[in-house]
């Protein structure tokens, strides 16, 4: 992850339609930077890209992504979902949990640990796979517990005092070709490889493209269907 992250179509547009989510639903109090809690940050490169005027922090499980976020220069601590959180409670304006809930046994307990940082007007952005129906090998290589539903996301993240301010599918328009794509390994047989390759450069930066469009929609067009799920929920 370390290694592609910055140049993946997949990891970069993803960042792209977050740092939108950052700046249309989070409530600026004052000239005061606004705090980021990101859960679950991995190697840290959304920590890196923040918004102007944004601050942040973030906690994982895995003492190696801790090590690569020290080496990209942000600011990391290791944590365990949902009992062990060393941050402050109420005291961030946005948590990210950017697929992270697909990896944790207790996703609800997760979420409600997450929710605890808020300060009030706070809002949690949390991304998921989306659809039970696409399950692979590539989900159980890397760790996911399931894939959800928009019925089974709002579930899990069902927290006293939160509402929902969007709920949606998205990478949509590249949902024809990826199910298609995974028709055709099951037909010739899923040997479950784990690389992620950077595509060609035209091909990736296409893609890019493509699947960054989509922050322009997300909860101003209905996106039915799609490859993931994206919820943004406010703390009253």
């Amino acid at each position: 992850m370390y290694e592609v992250e910055d140049r993946h179509w997949w990891f970069s547009a993803k960042r792209r339609i977050i740092r939108d989510l950052l700046r249309r639903f989070c409530v600026r109090r004052g000239d005061a930077p606004l705090r980021i809690a990101d859960v679950g940050c991995g190697c840290g490169r959304n920590l890196e890209e923040l918004p102007e005027g944004f601050v942040g922090i973030g906690i994982d499980a895995s003492p190696v992504a801790i090590d690569f976020c020290r080496k990209r220069g942000v600011d990391a601590c290791l944590a365990m979902l949902p009992n062990d959180v060393p941050l402050e409670p109420g005291s961030f304006d946005a948590v990210i949990m950017a697929d992270v809930l697909e990896h944790i046994d207790d996703d609800s307990g997760a979420a409600a640990a997450a929710v605890r940082l808020l300060a009030p007007g706070g809002v949690l952005i949390a991304t998921v796979p989306a659809l039970p129906s696409l399950w692979t090998s590539w989900d159980e290589i890397h760790g996911h517990k399931r894939r959800y539903t928009k019925a089974t996301l709002e579930k899990a993240l069902a927290c006293d005092g939160m509402t929902r301010a969007l709920l949606s599918y998205y990478n949509t328009f590249l949902f024809p070709p990826a199910v298609a794509a995974r028709i055709m390994r099951r037909v010739m047989g899923d040997r479950g490889a784990t690389e992620l390759k950077v595509p060609h450069a035209w091909v990736n930066a296409a893609l890019e493209r493509i699947f960054a469009s989509e922050r322009h929609l997300l909860g101003r067009v209905p996106l039915p269907i799609g490859l993931s799920l994206v919820a943004v929920m406010r703390k009253a």
